[in-house]
């Protein structure tokens, strides 16, 4: 329940790799995992593979609990400090270490991160158990989770971008993990080059700020635009750091705006906002596991993560901040409505992944960082339960994943049903830990009323989709009676996961409760003080009344989704048939992907068939088959000397002296005048 927050005054102390050492253990051990795996995994039984990877992350997960326990032992102020691995990138007065930042923020995010990743990863072992490539899947699947970590404990922009970079390569290979089939293959490479576009502007912000400030340390420009202290920017002379950030540039916009502005275009394209959100629902194709791993707690969130943590930054850019909270807001709406309709159960959960981090990124734009963030952390638990729940279907299913083909699925998994209704009414907020991360973030709208009236339009449409997703699968009678026979509920090293995410849905609604309640907990905000400042909450009743509109639009669709689905199932036909262009229109996904194909994709096969035609071929090709012609007659030419014959030989010597003595007499008769 943000209302405003004062900014903090950024402190840093500078610590050595001994001092910290244990912090590399976080991204020592599913470094270890992948490098045992990745070398020897195919030599090692598929147990020993899976205590492997398991026991990596886990401990990863101890190592971050660690540290967590050590940052609370230090005073608030010192709670932040910054480990120089080695020195890395030096250039004259530019010096780039390889750098960790251990402060809450960091901490409070490699903890969700290994914490949500270690069950995911026991899932697998259940999940996976039949794929041949057993060994290669673990050992991406702990290379994803070391390099969002490191991503996360990043110190500076160079190290975030190789954890950026890293979970973007790692999320290549695992999508299109089954890359013998066609539509992964053409998934993986989609998300490639679609989160390409927005690395082109995460990189291009990023060598801005160094030309500006001289360095990419998070410290060093934070205390910089604390104290507006003097720098040397690429176009000369020495000027107050606000005075660069401020300069106008040719488009009308300053400088600062213009590097948030390509700071956020990295995470659109990693976070999947519109219009580049396109590459995520196509990313359903690779396992399960990993679609959990990507939705969760790991490459979606990497965005949200980035915006928060450059806070400073982006608050020196209100345009900036601005365009944040008005994409992240409509693309909370928009996804949902294409939520609504979808019919594969994965591609469902994939909308509302898209939707959720809309609605952190409105949170981010409106200054309320720590609500962004306590939404990541419910996200990340209840996300993963809804995914790894979608798998176990998919198990009893045979990989079957038309809703329109489940039904009464309840009666044959109940773990499965129960722990996804606790996943879906914390997502649809209607449980404490999805109701009170949402409802701060709709609390900090209150004073943008369209942004405030869409936050309040997705709640309503998430808790409905959520509903007809529950219903669909779990209730009514069985749609396909062959595939229901076979239904069985999954094996304990697949539900005891599910088991734990569930719990941990219910147990992070502790982490921040509204102030109405007796016995007023912020857990989060008091830790996070040290890093976004002072948190100012509204009084009881102003918290009451945004809590209450929050649960009056969850309920709203909860009650639409049941009138529709159980008591009138023909009521939804009804309205498509009257309103058939809006259905069309939805169900097409808005035909974006079509349009994109029509401007970009096909004139780009087109153009590249082209170049490929008669560039390639006329230019390229013909210089270097002419070279190689010419040094073929060149060649033939010079062998025909090559006679063998000895008299040959000591005429061409006789010739050679002959003109050699020629030209000496010829150059010295020219000296001699």
């Amino acid at each position: 329940m943000v209302e405003a927050h004062e900014a903090m005054t950024w402190s840093v102390i500078k610590g050595s790799v001994e001092e910290w050492s244990s912090v590399l253990l976080v991204l020592a051990f599913p470094l270890a995992g992948f490098l045992i795996n990745g070398l020897w995994g195919r030599r090692l039984p598929k147990k020993v593979v899976g205590f492997v990877a398991c026991g990596a992350i886990a401990g990863a997960f101890i190592a971050s609990l660690y540290q967590l326990v050590m940052n609370l032992a230090l005073p608030p102020l010192q709670r932040s400090t910054q480990v120089i691995v080695y020195p890395w990138l030096e250039a004259g007065p530019v010096k780039i270490p390889f750098a960790l930042l251990l402060d809450p923020f960091s901490i409070a995010m490699a903890l969700t991160v290994s914490g949500v990743s270690f069950l995911i990863h026991v899932y697998s072992v259940g999940y996976m158990a039949h794929d041949e490539e057993f060994s290669r899947y673990f050992a991406l699947l702990n290379l994803f989770v070391f390099f969002m970590l490191l991503l996360v404990l990043a110190g500076n922009l160079a190290t975030m971008f190789i954890g950026w970079e890293g979970v973007g390569l790692c999320s290549f290979q695992l999508i299109s993990f089954w890359f013998t089939r066609e539509r992964a293959a053409e998934a993986g490479r989609k998300a490639f080059i679609v989160t390409r576009f927005g690395d082109f502007g995460f990189l291009v912000a990023t060598l801005g700020l160094l030309a500006i400030f001289g360095t990419l340390d998070f410290g060093d420009i934070a205390i910089a635009i604390q104290t507006n202290e003097i720098v040397k920017p690429w176009w000369g002379g020495e000027v107050h750091t606000l005075d660069a950030l401020n300069k106008p540039t040719i488009i009308g916009l300053t400088l600062g705006t213009l590097i948030c502005l390509g700071l956020f275009m990295g995470a659109v394209g990693k976070s999947a906002q519109f219009p580049l959100y396109v590459w995520l629902p196509d990313a359903m194709e690779g396992p399960t596991p990993v679609s959990a791993l990507i939705h969760a707690a790991t490459m979606v969130t990497a965005g949200v993560y980035m915006v928060a943590r450059l806070h400073f930054l982006f608050e020196q850019a209100p345009i900036a901040l601005t365009v944040i909270a008005v994409i992240g807001a409509f693309t909370a709406a928009y996804a949902a409505t294409m939520g609504c309709v979808e019919n594969d159960i994965k591609r469902v959960l994939a909308y509302s992944t898209i939707s959720q981090i809309g609605y952190m990124f409105l949170a981010c734009g409106l200054g309320a960082y720590i609500a962004g963030f306590y939404h990541l952390i419910t996200h990340a638990f209840f996300k993963a339960l809804l995914f790894l729940c979608a798998g176990s279907v998919m198990h009893a299913m045979h990989d079957v994943l038309d809703i329109r083909r489940m039904g009464g699925l309840a009666k044959k998994m109940p773990t499965t049903a129960l722990t996804f209704w606790i996943g879906g009414l914390a997502l649809a907020g209607l449980i404490p830990s999805g109701l009170f991360s949402k409802d701060t973030i709709l609390h900090a709208a209150e004073q943008q009323k369209a942004l405030w009236i869409l936050g309040l339009l997705t709640a309503v449409l998430t808790a409905f989709y959520t509903t007809r997703l529950g219903i669909k699968v779990f209730h009514g009678k069985p749609r396909d009676e062959q595939l229901y026979e076979h239904a069985h509920e999954s094996p304990d090293i697949m539900t005891i996961p599910l088991i734990f995410l569930a719990l941990g849905t219910l147990a992070v609604s502790v982490l921040w409760m509204p102030p109405f309640l007796a016995g007023h907990w912020t857990v989060l905000p008091q830790y996070l003080q040290p890093v976004f400042g002072e948190i100012h909450e509204p009084s009881a009743q102003e918290a009451l009344s945004s809590t209450l509109w929050a649960i009056g639009a969850a309920s709203l669709g909860l009650i639409v989704g049941l009138v529709v689905y159980v008591l009138k199932p023909g009521m939804l036909w009804g309205l498509a048939r009257t309103l058939p262009w809006v259905y069309q229109l939805v169900a097409g996904k808005y035909f974006v992907d079509e349009i994109y194909a029509a401007l970009f994709t096909r004139p780009g096969r087109r153009i590249s068939e082209l170049i490929s035609a008669h560039f390639d071929l006329g230019v390229i090709d013909a210089t270097v088959n002419g070279v190689g012609w010419l040094t073929a007659k060149i060649g033939s030419t010079a062998r025909r000397m090559q006679t063998g014959f000895v008299r040959n030989y000591a005429l061409f010597f006789v010739v050679a002296s002959v003109l050699l003595l020629f030209y000496m007499l010829v150059r010295g008769v020219m000296m001699t005048r």
